[in-house]
C-alpha cells in the first residue's frame, strides 16, 4: 500500500500517466490491504490522474530466489553477493531477518523452485524449497544459500502468495488490464529451458475460458478488450488492438466455447485448447493449432 502511494505521487508531481504493473497483495497477512488499495486507486483517478493496472490470471508470482534475501545483500556485484553468502556470520543474520519478516511455519513450501542454470540442480525445479532441502537432509534456508551459491544467484522461483479471491476482486474493476508478465517461451529450443511460470504459456487463453467464460468475472468482449486495446491505447501503439479498416490486421481467432489454458505448474510448456488462427500483420502465423513457419511480427514503438 505504500508503494502505491508512493507512486501516485510520483505521477501527480511529474504530470506522466501511471501503470501499475500487475497489481497484486502478496502474503496472507497482506491481503485485507486490497479495499483500501483500490481507495487509493480511484480517488486519484477521480482527481484526473491517468492511472491503469495491470494482472496475470495467477496466484504465484516469478521473480529470482534471491528476492527472498534482505536489501542490503544486493550490494557489490556478482561474485562479491556470492562471496557473501559463503560468509557463517552473515548467513547467521540473514537467516535471521528472513524468519523475523516471514514467522509463518509453511513460508518454505510456497517457493517454489521454477529454473536453474546448473544440470546437477535441475532435479530441484518444480520443487519446493521445502521439499528440495528434505531430499538432500538439509534445513531450507541452508539449502537455499548453497543452491543460490552454487548457481551464481541465477536461481528463478514461483512463490504462491497471492488470494484467488483477490484476483476476483481485482479483474472486475474497470482500470485493470491483462498482462502475462512472461518473458518469451517456446517448448522447443533455447527457449524451453528451465520449469518457467505457466503464465507464458496461458495467461490469455486462461482468462477467456476461466474469468470470462467460467466463472464470469467479466463479459468476453471487456475481456478481450483488456487485453488489446486498452494496453495499446495507454502504450500509444496506433492502429492496433482493434477491428477497423486501416488498421494492422493482428488477429486472434479462437472458440469461445473451448478456448482454455493447458499449461500448469509442473507441466508449463503445453499450448492452449481454442485458438485456431493467429494472424500477424496480415499474415497467417497459426493455423489450426499450429505454427506455420511465418515470421511477420516486428517491435512496436510508441507512435
Amino acid at each position: 500500500l505504500e508503494a502505491i502511494n508512493e507512486v501516485i505521487e510520483v505521477a501527480k508531481q511529474t504530470h506522466v500517466p501511471l501503470q501499475i504493473s500487475h497489481l497484486k497483495t502478496s502474503r496472507e497477512r497482506n491481503w485485507n490491504k486490497l479495499d483500501r488499495m483500490f481507495q487509493v486507486i480511484e480517488r486519484a483517478i477521480d482527481e484526473g490522474l491517468d492511472i491503469t493496472c495491470d494482472r496475470y490470471p495467477y496466484i504465484a508470482s516469478n521473480t529470482g530466489l534471491q528476492a527472498i534475501l534482505p536489501d542490503w545483500t544486493t550490494e557489490g556485484d556478482k561474485e562479491t553477493r556470492v562471496n557473501r553468502l559463503r560468509n557463517e556470520t552473515v548467513r547467521e543474520k540473514i537467516k535471521n531477518e528472513i524468519v523475523k519478516k516471514h514467522p509463518e511455519p509453511d513460508y518454505w513450501k510456497t517457493i517454489v523452485i521454477s529454473t536453474v542454470v546448473s544440470e546437477k540442480n535441475n532435479k530441484y525445479e518444480g520443487m519446493s524449497i521445502a521439499d528440495s532441502a528434505g531430499m538432500v537432509g538439509k534445513e531450507p534456508f541452508d539449502f537455499t544459500m548453497d543452491v543460490l551459491i552454487e548457481e551464481e544467484m541465477n536461481v528463478s522461483a514461483n512463490y504462491f502468495t497471492m488470494s484467488e479471491d483477490n484476483l476476483v476482486k481485482i479483474y472486475r474493476k474497470p482500470y485493470i488490464m491483462i498482462g502475462s508478465d512472461a518473458a518469451c517461451r517456446a517448448d522447443y529450443g533455447p527457449l524451453a529451458e528451465g520449469n518457467p511460470h505457466p503464465r507464458a504459456f496461458g495467461t490469455f487463453p486462461r482468462a477467456l475460458g476461466i474469468y470470462a467464460r467460467e466463472k464470469g468475472i467479466m463479459t468476453l468482449p471487456i475481456a478481450v478488450k483488456k487485453m488489446t486495446s486498452d494496453p495499446c491505447r495507454k502504450l500509444g501503439i496506433q492502429k492496433r488492438g482493434e477491428l477497423r479498416e486501416g488498421f494492422y490486421a493482428d488477429l486472434v481467432i479462437f472458440n469461445p466455447d473451448t478456448i482454455v489454458d493447458k499449461a500448469t505448474f509442473s507441466e508449463p510448456m503445453q499450448y492452449p485448447e481454442g485458438i485456431e488462427y493467429v494472424i500477424v500483420n496480415g499474415d497467417i502465423t497459426v493455423e489450426k493449432g499450429e505454427h506455420t513457419g511465418c515470421k511477420s511480427g516486428r517491435v512496436l514503438r510508441k507512435t
